[in-house]
């Protein structure tokens, strides 16, 4: 597993708690940054994770950067397409300031 996947939480099909617990248990383990990434049905279901994990289990935890783009996918009947991904990558405030900080759409909640 490469260092980049280490911070990974993979949104699929699981109920939500299981990927809330997954990210409570990366920053409890030491990881700085954790990112969820979530492709086309799953966008909503990162969205709620995230929701979650601030509002109700860590709440010193803000938003670093949200990255949205598309994927080119073989369909399983051979065709191509795109499908919709988001990457969420989250860290656990510690009283430092961010000198890239230009995100800040979470303040105040």
């Amino acid at each position: 597993m490469s260092m980049a996947e280490q911070n990974l939480v993979r949104v699929g099909k699981k109920p939500i708690m299981n990927y809330v617990t997954a990210c409570v248990t990366l920053f409890n383990s030491g990881n700085d940054e954790v990112m969820v990434r979530a492709r086309g049905r799953t966008i909503e279901k990162a969205i709620d994770i995230v929701q979650m994990l601030k509002r109700g289990f860590l709440k010193n935890v803000v938003i670093l950067s949200i990255d949205v783009g598309s994927e080119n996918i073989r369909r399983i009947d051979g065709t191509r397409g795109n499908i919709s991904i988001i990457e969420i990558t989250l860290a656990q405030e510690t009283g430092e300031v961010y000198e890239d900080e230009t995100y800040e759409g979470d303040k105040g909640s």
